[in-house]
């Protein structure tokens, strides 16, 4: 049997004005007499690693499909209004959609992009909506179409040197049980409109050696040797991870055009 060959993949997410890369051994052939039992994750670290990619990959949804003129907000029920159970809760959302598509194109704007979540509160079980929406409604008309209860919490979208991960971290937010496991109502964890871009990697096994990525890996502060090898962007961050499995580095790099039109104030202080 032919010897395994390890190359080091670099898989790259552009969306807009963002860049993720991520470096990582892959082996194309089993190693003849040496092939170890695979060890699975234990439940609780499977449901870290679920978490943590649930995040990155909507922090990549948001950045490809909404700008800091689109908004950020909640939508709550008023007593009168309160749903009697999750199912109508969703039709009463699903119809605000339709009410703000309908006005959308009577204005002549975009087709409507959203991303919501849904939570119910932990002492009252009230059940409300995080959203983001694309701009272009003024706020009294999105009150209007709701109409069910109260729009909350609007702000502008805000973006830093690695887009919105804080809001992303908080609408994959999911409660967990002693055990690790997933609490029902949190299951899933975000929905996004049909036409908003899920943004693909492209991949590339030929650019990185073990001696560059190891470089990396021990200078991870260094900006100035990441950023000349992408030309075009600024280092926002890069996070490497030594995997004791298998004694291989793994990197990702966060990067931002250095054209972008973003507040390096919310990550710098």
């Amino acid at each position: 049997m032919r010897a395994y060959r390890k190359r080091y993949r670099e898989q790259k997410y552009f969306y807009g004005d963002y860049a993720e890369i991520n470096i990582y051994p892959v082996y194309e052939y089993p190693k003849a007499g040496r092939r170890k039992r695979i060890r699975k994750p234990s439940k609780a670290c499977q449901v870290k690693l679920n978490q943590k990619n649930a995040e990155r990959q909507l922090n990549r949804i948001i950045g490809a499909n909404f700008t800091n003129e689109d908004y950020k907000l909640e939508l709550t029920y008023s007593d009168e209004h309160l749903p009697d159970s999750l199912e109508r809760a969703k039709k009463d959302l699903c119809n605000f959609f339709g009410k703000l598509r309908r006005l959308r194109k009577k204005l002549g704007l975009s087709e409507l992009k959203y991303i919501y979540s849904v939570e119910v509160g932990s002492r009252k079980g009230r059940i409300h909506f995080h959203l983001i929406l694309n701009g272009g409604i003024a706020l009294k008309d999105i009150q209007k179409k709701w109409g069910k209860g109260y729009v909350d919490k609007v702000k502008p979208l805000m973006f830093d040197e690695t887009g919105v991960q804080g809001i992303a971290k908080y609408f994959c937010k999911q409660k967990l049980s002693e055990d690790g496991s997933i609490d029902g109502k949190y299951q899933k964890r975000y929905q996004c409109s049909l036409n908003c871009i899920k943004p693909e990697p492209k991949c590339n096994d030929f650019k990185y050696t073990k001696r560059k990525v190891t470089e990396i890996a021990d200078d991870c502060e260094n900006r100035r040797m990441i950023e000349a090898l992408y030309s075009g962007y600024f280092c926002a961050e890069c996070k490497p991870f030594w995997n004791e499995m298998n004694g291989e580095h793994y990197l990702t790099i966060m990067l931002y055009k250095k054209t972008a039109d973003i507040d390096l104030r919310l990550r710098r202080g």
